[in-house]
């Protein structure tokens, strides 16, 4: 067999990028990123705790009741206020007495971005100290 017959049995090949080294590559780059991310988290409510539980007599403490269709009452026996209102409500609270501490009461089933508003306008009127309560609805939930 001639060479030059050898060519012509010789199908043409068509030019490639050599891919057996793909995996690897994609494999170290996914490797790469992982390690140089940085993932956000959640700052969630920034709240200090006290070191020490302390008793704070009822004199000293305000409710303020968020109930599950999202009405906002400040004081126990108080009529529903906008959330609006409850940084004027609160402001005039502490200023009589400084050291009260507000107990933020809301229904399980409250929407949440009414308790967001309410604990923000609490923030507002420079409240010291905030506890956040959960209520038990009577619905069962």
């Amino acid at each position: 067999m001639s060479p030059s017959s050898y060519a012509q049995d010789k199908k043409p090949r068509k030019p490639g990028i050599p891919t057996a080294s793909m995996g690897d590559i994609a494999f170290l780059i996914i490797i790469f990123f992982m390690v140089t991310s940085v993932f956000s988290r959640d700052k969630g409510l920034k709240m200090v705790l006290p070191a020490d539980s302390t008793r704070i007599p009822r004199s000293n403490l305000l409710p303020v009741l968020v109930n599950e269709e999202g009405m906002v009452r400040v004081g126990a026996d108080s009529v529903p206020v906008s959330v609006h209102e409850v940084r004027g409500l609160v402001s005039g609270k502490l200023r009589q007495n400084p050291d009260m501490a507000i107990a933020l009461r809301v229904s399980r089933r409250a929407p949440y971005h009414v308790m967001i508003e309410v604990f923000d306008q609490l923030k507002l009127a420079k409240a010291p100290r905030i506890s956040l309560v959960p209520v038990q609805d009577k619905k069962g939930g």
